[in-house]
């Protein structure tokens, strides 16, 4: 079902080469043209759980397809889930920037269409946020997640309470606590709603469904690092772009044979963000499971998809290039 569909498609000949140059440079020898399609029901999940009349509502992401010279939809390609970041109380799936002290991230829809011109098939999600009051889809297995009291210190909230103040929200209670501890688990449980929509309509949209990768920006990051290591979700490959260990203990859900993990972060980022994204390289390691960490040097949590990233091997790449490479070699696109 589409609610409202806005077509764009990239012009051909100079204005696209014109349009694309900057990502035929991070994609190398690939451009293709770019078609987008907004606001695609992708399922529907509980909201509003703790007051009367709880109720489902629509999820919603943004397609964006590659497009031959002939402005036809490539089909069979290999695709990519991608999720926002904000603190699991705002933020975005088209073009929403954060600017921070002086440094702006790219827009979920920078990353889709960077990666749509390097022939992915690039799916941005929307998912439920804690003021929203979500529910769980299924039971939580104690054994599996990280402790609720862990979790929820003062010191792992830290950042998520100035967000809240930004927001003019009230300081955390035990109740919305328990609203964010649900966000954390409901945004997993959205993505990986959304991953098995990509594959149930594969066809449709021009994707091969044994070749699709996760990822995403912040609490993106964290929502695809649970999907794929805690609900084990069919991925071929992970990006972390500033996520870490929340929600599911990757220590104790993570097997071997998991997809590989691209685990990136600012040279400046939270300190949340750099021990979750050790642990997060921990766990996987620990289970045989490859990763990769990249630091951007110069920038804290936000950072554009420009910006170099350092990585093994003393490599270095603008991280939108170090991803597509990373996709590349997982999801064999051609």
């Amino acid at each position: 079902m589409v609610r409202r569909a806005a077509m764009v498609v990239a012009a051909m000949g100079l204005a696209l080469a014109t349009a694309a140059t900057s990502s035929a440079n991070e994609a190398g020898k690939r451009s293709y043209g770019v078609i987008e399609t907004r606001d695609v029901v992708y399922g529907r999940a509980p909201v509003g759980v703790s007051a009367d009349g709880a109720k489902a509502r629509d999820l919603l992401l943004d397609v964006y397809r590659p497009v031959a010279a002939d402005g036809q939809p490539l089909t069979g390609r290999p695709a990519v889930v991608m999720a926002f970041g904000g603190a699991f109380h705002r933020g975005d799936k088209g073009d929403f920037n954060f600017t921070v002290e002086g440094a702006q991230d790219s827009s979920m829809a920078d990353y889709c269409r960077s990666f749509a011109r390097a022939g992915y098939a690039c799916f941005s999600i929307e998912y439920r946020f804690v003021q929203e009051q979500p529910g769980l889809v299924r039971p939580l297995d104690e054994k599996r997640i990280v402790p609720r009291a862990v979790n929820l210190s003062p010191e792992k909230l830290e950042r998520i309470a100035e967000v809240r103040h930004q927001m003019k929200l009230p300081p955390f209670d035990e109740t919305t606590l328990t609203h964010y501890w649900h966000a954390t688990f409901g945004a997993a449980d959205d993505m990986a709603m959304a991953v098995d929509f990509v594959r149930t309509r594969a066809g449709e949209f021009g994707v091969d469904g044994d070749r699709l990768a996760i990822g995403g920006f912040s609490a993106g990051a964290i929502t695809a690092l649970n999907t794929a290591y805690g609900l084990g979700v069919p991925a071929k490959a992970v990006v972390s772009l500033s996520g870490g260990i929340s929600g599911y203990n990757l220590y104790e859900t993570a097997t071997n044979g998991m997809p590989p993990a691209l685990l990136i972060l600012g040279q400046n980022d939270y300190v949340g963000v750099l021990n979750g994204t050790r642990h997060t390289a921990a766990a996987l390691g620990n289970k045989g499971i490859a990763s990769e960490i990249v630091w951007v040097p110069g920038f804290g949590h936000f950072y554009p998809m420009g910006a170099v990233g350092l990585g093994d091997k003393v490599s270095r790449a603008p991280v939108a290039a170090r991803i597509v490479a990373f996709l590349d070699a997982n999801l064999k696109n051609e």
